[in-house]
């Protein structure tokens, strides 16, 4: 049970910080992006939690980045084609392809990426009781650690 609670609590999370961050950035979102915030925030939580906190947190936001494009790539074909609607335009940014993903926003991803990791780790640490203290790593070195509870 405390494993679906997990899940609940992590995707409520990550749905209503994308949402809030769509709507401070650009003034409207819509539910399909919040559903993806929070499988993304549970994707990345897994990705954390299979690797070490030794890998670097640079490494671990270009996955989350790399994901989080995926996703756009996906989402934005399926509105191309009239599936979904169509939800962003990046055709007038640089780096574009076909208007559904770009460099600067996989850019955008890769540090919404890093601090949704950190999210996900005070979550389990600090709320849910999970034991090992999170910890990161930049180039080798550890950068930052939580306090004890």
């Amino acid at each position: 049970m405390k494993k679906v609670y997990k899940i609940l609590f992590l995707f409520t999370v990550g749905f209503i910080t994308y949402c809030g961050i769509e709507l401070l950035w650009r003034g409207y979102t819509y539910p399909l992006m919040g559903v993806c915030g929070g499988v993304a925030i549970l994707l990345l939580d897994q990705i954390n939690n299979k690797i070490s906190w030794n890998v670097d947190i640079l490494l671990q936001g270009t996955l989350g980045s790399l994901l989080i494009t995926i996703f756009e790539y996906i989402i934005g074909t399926l509105s191309i084609k009239g599936i979904l609607p169509k939800m962003w335009d990046y055709s007038n940014m640089p780096l574009n392809y076909k208007g559904i993903i770009c460099l600067p926003f996989s850019l955008a991803w890769l540090a919404l990426s890093i601090g949704a990791i950190m999210l996900a780790d005070a979550i389990n640490y600090y709320i849910l009781g999970e034991d090992e203290i999170p910890y990161y790593k930049l180039f080798g070195r550890t950068i930052l650690r939580f306090k004890e509870k």
